[in-house]
């Protein structure tokens, strides 16, 4: 290689470490302390990213559940017929489904 071309990967060499430097003094902040107000800022970004998010967090502390009572083998929450498995008190009723006639549902048909 020339002069010349020696010359300019010497400068790109120098350039590239002068970056990664200034980098590095950034982080460390002049050897200063710096006050952390979250969690999010005192740890990478890869750790917080495993973190549960704040809406986890909140619908735990609200302590909704799943009763014992609902978990147990044959008990409808809402036994009024039309009406909503979880508001048996609404007085509108609902939107039943009805599936239409076809072979693999089966329905009698009047062919």
């Amino acid at each position: 290689m020339d002069l010349k071309s020696c010359l300019v990967v010497l400068l790109v060499a120098l350039a590239m470490v002068a970056a990664v430097e200034s980098s590095k003094i950034h982080d460390a902040a002049w050897g200063l302390k710096q006050r952390h107000n979250n969690v999010g800022d005192m740890i990478g970004e890869e750790t917080e990213m495993l973190l549960d998010s704040e809406d986890g967090r909140r619908q735990l502390m609200q302590g909704r559940f799943i009763s014992y009572e609902a978990l147990k083998k044959d008990n409808i929450p809402c036994g009024q017929r039309g009406k909503s498995y979880y508001d048996c008190n609404n007085r509108n009723q609902v939107n039943s489904y009805r599936r239409g006639c076809t072979y693999i549902t089966r329905c009698a048909r009047s062919d």
